[in-house]
């Protein structure tokens, strides 16, 4: 996946995230532990990839929605 595409993608999730949940938890706690639980589904995405004939296309797609909530946080951090 190129750059531009992978941003592309991001961005995508970031706006569908933001419609389907308005509300982002105003503490810092809640809003790392969203992030944790895609970085959680990202990383059972590469095991299921590495060791039980998983599809890279769902790596990459919980990939996608980390970042996604990594942007969503650095927006509302503050």
């Amino acid at each position: 996946m190129t750059e531009s595409l992978a941003i592309r993608k991001i961005k995508e999730e970031l706006g569908k995230a933001e419609t389907k949940h308005p509300n982002w938890p105003k503490d810092i706690l809640h809003q790392i532990a969203i992030v944790n639980e895609e970085s959680g589904e990202a990383t059972r995405a590469a095991l299921q990839f590495e060791y039980e004939g998983g599809k890279i296309e769902e790596v990459e797609k919980e990939l996608i929605q980390t970042a996604a909530m990594c942007i969503r946080m650095l927006k509302n951090i503050r």
